[in-house]
């Protein structure tokens, strides 16, 4: 009598679907990693309108810049200081823009209004003391930010 050995296959596809949740598992429980294309070519005319200053809610200023068809945001403060970090951002659609990290960037109005969500994830955001004492309290864990 001859009895199938499924064991070797079992073990082998279980060893695979671990495998692949280690590596979806994120390393730290306040990071995340996207990954990202670019599924939207942008226009001439969308680079002119984005590709500016906005003066965001936290009183920081974000610059976006655009260099060979790839686009890059930095965070710095009134006085033009800022840290070197500087993060491109993805185009996903006419005015979004995502980072690896996870943070969107919905630019609306013909370029004039940012809001980004997640900005907790930008190199070199600083909050307000009494704006991060109010997330904590409200239990928020996003980061949302807007162009005034």
């Amino acid at each position: 009598m001859h009895t199938p050995r499924l064991f070797p296959f079992a073990a082998a596809a279980l060893l695979s679907l671990a495998s692949a949740l280690a590596q979806a598992t994120p390393q730290h429980a306040d990071s995340v990693r996207v990954t990202v294309s670019s599924p939207h070519s942008v226009t001439a005319q969308e680079v002119l309108e984005i590709e500016q200053q906005y003066l965001l809610s936290n009183q920081q200023i974000l610059v976006v810049r655009e260099q060979n068809q790839h686009f890059y945001g930095h965070l710095s403060d009134k006085n033009g200081r800022h840290d070197k970090a500087e993060v491109e951002i993805f185009p996903q659609a006419p005015g979004l823009f995502i980072t690896r990290r996870g943070a969107t960037f919905a630019f609306s109005n013909a370029g004039e209004h940012v809001v980004i969500d997640d900005a907790q994830y930008l190199p070199g955001l600083r909050m307000p003391a009494d704006s991060r004492t109010a997330m904590r309290l409200e239990g928020a864990h996003s980061v949302r930010l807007v162009s005034r």
